[in-house]
């Protein structure tokens, strides 16, 4: 009578340890991804923190002429006023995370045809458009843009804005095949 009952307990506490190592594998596993992903967005995050660097540091000298957009993404590049582009911007952060930065400039055109004639792949790289040079405004408007709420600047969009350039900046991370990408749009003044 002792021996089965001793085989039943020791079955149960088989069952028991199996279940735990489970549960203990399970939770290592989710702990490691969170932890990874969020290497991966710190890491992209000083990618935006860098390029928005880049972009303060040569205001003065930022290219103003409209970009042409003909099927090649690296036109539409931030520049400087002598062509020389400003990314894509590539670094390595410990533990083995490599980071690469494209800074691109809102103020582009399209060399021939309209959005709706583009792949849907070349619409969701490119940046939204936002035409304008140096961003002087002329004519005060009694509605702001469409897709904008001016909330939180009413005065960018009645009667403020001059000098201003908006850049869109991709950040993406890599580590061990894994990719975390963030965008960011900024606006620079002179």
């Amino acid at each position: 009578m002792a021996l089965p009952l001793t085989l039943v307990f020791i079955l149960v506490g088989a069952v028991l340890v199996g279940a735990a190592l489970y549960v203990v594998e399970n939770m290592h596993s989710t702990s490691r991804h969170v932890v990874t992903e969020t290497q991966l967005y710190n890491a992209a995050q000083s990618g935006i923190e860098k390029a928005k660097m880049v972009l303060w540091e040569n205001r003065n000298d930022l290219k103003t002429d409209p970009l042409m957009y003909s099927g090649n993404i690296t036109a539409i590049y931030a520049q400087k006023s002598n062509s020389t582009p400003l990314g894509p911007i590539q670094f390595t952060i410990d533990p083995g995370i490599s980071v690469e930065v494209l800074i691109f400039d809102c103020n582009y055109e399209l060399s021939a045809g309209s959005f709706s004639d583009l792949s849907d792949e070349e619409r969701k790289l490119l940046p939204p458009r936002f035409p304008g040079g140096t961003g002087e405004r002329t004519v005060v408007s009694s509605v702001p843009p469409l897709g904008t709420s001016a909330i939180m600047d009413p005065g960018r969009f009645y009667g403020g804005g001059a000098g201003e350039r908006r850049f869109v900046i991709r950040s993406s991370a890599s580590k061990d095949g894994k990719d975390f990408e963030i965008e960011s749009m900024v606006v620079v003044r002179k």
